[in-house]
């Protein structure tokens, strides 16, 4: 079947390209499931924080290739839209340094993680492709030639002579800079090319400290439910499992739905929403206070609204042996905690017997066939680190 295509005709854009520095290298040498969707997430939060009319071409790894038909932006909207991605991405990665649980390469070199801006203006066309518009023209060629230049710095913004001399109301870049303009030049297999550019270090004062959140429920004590089983798997591979809240469907057999999960990463106050068989409603949870010492992890699921939680101990007691419990609790309320005991309690247990021993054996099976869960996160003994 052929593929259908139309050409549109040659006009002016702006071809405005924000790139990931260090890319290459992060996933590379790094676990590549955690890199993929730190990077992943870091794209999405760059389209997110376009405020001028900026339609996505291409997405090309460690970059996106955005381009705007019409007028040549000012200088000033140029650099509001670049600070505010800017600040977007280093609030994003401080916020992950803070409340990251994986202390695998991946997760701990994010911090790392660099940003630069190309911005160019010129003549293209687009030929859409079904329903996706690919760019074509010397001027696409000339933004992702000035990529590799001769600019000592990680973390710039590089605005062509060929974009400042297209707007009519261009004011000088000097005037609404947050640092020095330095000017330079460069030779390339499409002929000379004129730019200035300027460091974005400078905009890291206006990134904001990310807030520590308090997740636990004052008051909320009452041990209305608890449930333990050996599973024949590793410790780290258990705790892969049980924390992936994307996977709680899969073995808990009292949830029907396990989705809308806040980040594909584990976190503290990664949040989820699920389903419980038999009722009509969504809960809305979070995953909070991590902590592993020595053989024993904790973790505690915490819902706001119903005001309830559940703590999930696993501890090592073999090489390949892991003895998981979860401890529930709620505010203490002898009315509520009389109907689920009369009416509820026996049914749940029994789901959560169940449920154990789904656990078991999808865990115990990834253990034989030397195979890891997806989430594969590496949590830091605080025993040792303390």
């Amino acid at each position: 079947m052929q593929t259908q295509t139309q050409s549109a005709a040659t006009a002016e854009a702006l071809l405005f390209i924000p790139d990931i520095s260090g890319f290459t290298h992060f996933v590379n040498n790094t676990e590549i499931l955690h890199a993929r969707h730190i990077i992943e997430e870091l794209l999405e939060m760059i389209i997110d924080a376009n405020e001028i009319g900026l339609e996505v071409s291409e997405i090309e790894g460690d970059a996106i290739l955005f381009y705007r038909f019409g007028k040549a932006p000012t200088a000033a909207a140029l650099l509001a839209q670049v600070q505010r991605i800017y600040v977007a991405f280093q609030a994003h990665l401080r916020r992950y340094e803070r409340h990251r649980i994986c202390h695998c390469g991946a997760c701990s070199s994010a911090q790392d993680l660099t940003l630069k801006f190309i911005a160019h203006f010129g003549k293209i066309t687009t030929k859409s492709v079904k329903d996706h518009n690919k760019l074509f023209g010397k001027e696409v060629i000339v933004a992702h030639r000035l990529m590799k230049n001769e600019i000592d710095s990680d973390e710039y913004v590089l605005v062509t002579h060929s974009l400042m001399n297209s707007c009519e109301t261009w004011v000088d870049i000097e005037s609404v800079a947050w640092s020095a303009v330095a000017h330079g030049s460069g030779e390339y297999d499409f002929g000379s090319s004129q730019y200035c550019f300027l460091a974005l270090d400078p905009l890291m004062e206006h990134v904001p400290e990310p807030k520590v959140e308090d997740y636990r429920i004052p008051g909320c004590d009452n041990n209305y439910l608890n449930g333990e089983a050996v599973i024949n798997a590793p410790l780290d591979l258990v705790f892969d499992v049980v924390s992936d809240t994307s996977y709680r469907h899969v073995w808990q057999t009292y949830v029907a739905r396990s989705d809308h999960q806040s980040s594909k990463l584990g976190q503290n106050g990664i949040s989820h929403q699920c389903v419980v068989h038999g009722e009509n409603k969504v809960h809305s949870v979070v995953s909070h206070d991590f902590k592993r010492a020595g053989d024993v992890i904790n973790f505690t699921d915490t819902n706001m609204k119903d005001g309830q939680c559940a703590v999930y101990t696993l501890r090592k007691i073999a090489p390949s042996v892991t003895r998981v419990s979860m401890n529930c609790y709620m505010k203490p309320h002898w009315f509520k905690s009389l109907m689920f005991k009369l009416m509820m309690k026996k049914k749940v247990d029994q789901a959560l017997e169940e449920s154990w021993k789904i656990l078991d054996e999808y865990c115990s099976d990834l253990h034989h066939r030397n195979q890891p869960h997806t989430s594969q996160i590496l949590l830091l003994d605080q025993s040792v680190n303390a």
